[in-house]
């Protein structure tokens, strides 16, 4: 008898629970986003130290500087930090047009925009940064070697074709295992 009026009442009770406004997700703060590809396992993103362009190593150098990501879960702008600082390294972007296969990098206040440079909309989904566009997911990243060892460009191919000395990368916010033996 109370098991079928509970049975009963289960309906009413789920559409109650939908109807509760849910929350957004809150932004994340002081995240560090690594590359997977072909022979690059887990490596991290870090700013050329002069150029401001994104690049993806082992470790920091003189020309390479480690940063952390505040990513919103909004449409703005996804800004980078030096590492264990408050200085502001920039806003990142990448420039999406036909044919494209364009460095990925960080405008600083003082930097000039390049032409058809995206600076919002990325999204992380299951750990995988994701631009959306037209309604659509896109991960278009590449790394392209550079001429020090080791050392690979943050690359946004438009259209995903092939690319002499570069190979396609999946962005997570997943740090790599270490394994101890």
């Amino acid at each position: 008898m109370y098991f079928s009026r509970f049975i009963s009442l289960l309906p009413a009770i789920a559409g109650l629970a939908s109807a509760i406004p849910h929350s957004k997700r809150a932004d994340t703060e002081d995240i560090t986003i690594y590359a997977y590809g072909t022979n690059i396992s887990g490596l991290a993103i870090y700013a050329g130290s002069t150029d401001g362009l994104a690049y993806i190593a082992s470790a920091p150098s003189a020309d390479l500087t480690a940063i952390t990501w505040d990513v919103s879960s909004t449409d703005s702008t996804w800004n980078v930090t030096e590492s264990n600082t408050t200085i502001s390294v920039g806003s990142f972007y990448i420039v999406d047009t036909d044919s494209a296969f364009t460095a990925a990098g960080f405008l600083s206040s003082n930097s000039t925009t390049p032409a058809n440079a995206v600076t919002t909309g990325f999204k992380i989904f299951g750990g995988q940064v994701a631009l959306i566009s037209n309604g659509s997911l896109l991960s278009q990243f590449w790394a392209t070697t550079t001429d020090t060892e080791g050392v690979y460009s943050l690359m946004w191919n438009s259209d995903g074709t092939s690319q002499d000395n570069s190979v396609p990368v999946a962005l997570k916010t997943m740090a790599p295992s270490t394994t101890t033996t």
